[in-house]
């Protein structure tokens, strides 16, 4: 594995489990065994390193929806749920959270950056929302913007809430509940 690669490891690693104000570039080189102007070779500063991660959220969520487009509506809620579980269960914190979190101290372009990514993820539950309505699974006077909104805060929420619990069980409840309060 090539150093920056190991470097966007390292600090998808250090975000999700230390917040990105939690570890500096140098914790980053250090831990690459590398002193930090080597690690300038490949980013720039911390700002830039912090970009690229959320460049790569953005295509892995943009692979994960594609690998699914084939699914149900429902499926899809269901595998997006099962999705985060599998990131509170790893004792980590949802990307998009921890950077939400870090908002007022990130630069504007990484704050446009999250913005982006965070609208992506709101337009894909638009398009699934809507799809439930159509297929006749999900109530068909749901109030698509405003549920996809819903959908967001609770998962971010509910993630913070079973972190500090220490447990899954709570998160997922909560997609089990978000998901039956979706249905016709």
């Amino acid at each position: 594995m090539d150093t920056r690669t190991r470097a966007l490891d390292l600090g998808r690693h250090y975000l999700q489990t230390l917040g990105f104000n939690g570890f500096s570039f140098q914790t980053v080189a250090d831990a690459l065994g590398i002193r930090k102007a080597s690690l300038h070779y490949y980013f720039a500063s911390k700002e830039d390193l912090g970009m690229a991660l959320i460049e790569e959220y953005q295509k892995s969520y943009a692979d994960w929806a594609v690998k699914r487009e084939h699914l149900s509506a429902e499926e899809k809620m269901e595998q997006l749920i099962q999705m985060f579980v599998k990131i509170g269960a790893d004792h980590k914190i949802c990307p998009g959270g921890v950077l939400c979190a870090d908002f007022g101290s990130v630069s504007n372009p990484m704050k446009k950056k999250l913005l982006q990514f965070h609208l992506g993820q709101k337009a894909w539950l638009v398009r699934t929302l809507k799809q439930g309505i159509q297929e006749k699974t999900f109530r068909k006077n749901l109030p698509v913007e405003e549920t996809a909104d819903l959908i967001q805060a609770s998962i971010q929420g509910g993630l913070q809430v079973a972190r500090i619990r220490g447990e899954m069980k709570s998160f997922k409840t909560l997609g089990k509940t978000l998901i039956q309060n979706l249905k016709a």
